[in-house]
């Protein structure tokens, strides 16, 4: 498995309409597309979450997790915060204490390892925060 960094946000898990969301920071030193996140992955307390409760927002727009492979123009910055939305009404409440576990693996399409593959490098972290009432919606 992939090194174990700190791409989740600190104080980062808010509750929102429709379930909650948890900031991801990117693991490399460079931008990438959107359509190069090969993988994301999220457990609150142990319990994973279906990857169709999930959905990344980049640049103020979402995009579900079948649907990041055709971002090819949109990118993930650096500096930005990439929020994961999970669609899970009621899961998470504000006050509550939760266990975040993410996992981000990236595709890198300048680093070619053989003829059509890339480097591929999947990041977890685990993190406990405590849930803020929704300071973010959408």
């Amino acid at each position: 498995m992939g090194a174990s960094v700190q791409i989740v946000e600190d104080n980062s898990l808010q509750t929102t309409k429709d379930g909650y969301v948890i900031g991801l920071r990117l693991n490399w030193y460079r931008s990438l597309p959107v359509s190069c996140i090969e993988k994301v992955a999220l457990t609150l307390d142990g319990q994973p979450v279906e990857p169709a409760a999930l959905r990344l927002e980049v640049n103020g727009k979402q995009f579900s997790i079948d649907a990041m492979e055709d971002a090819v123009e949109e990118f993930w910055f650096v500096q930005d915060t990439a929020w994961l939305h999970v669609l899970q009404p009621g899961r998470v409440s504000a006050g509550e204490a939760h266990t975040v576990e993410a996992e981000v693996a990236l595709r890198f399409p300048y680093i070619m390892i053989g003829q059509g593959k890339f480097l591929t490098i999947p990041t977890q972290c685990t993190a406990n925060q405590v849930a803020r009432a929704a300071a973010r919606e959408g």
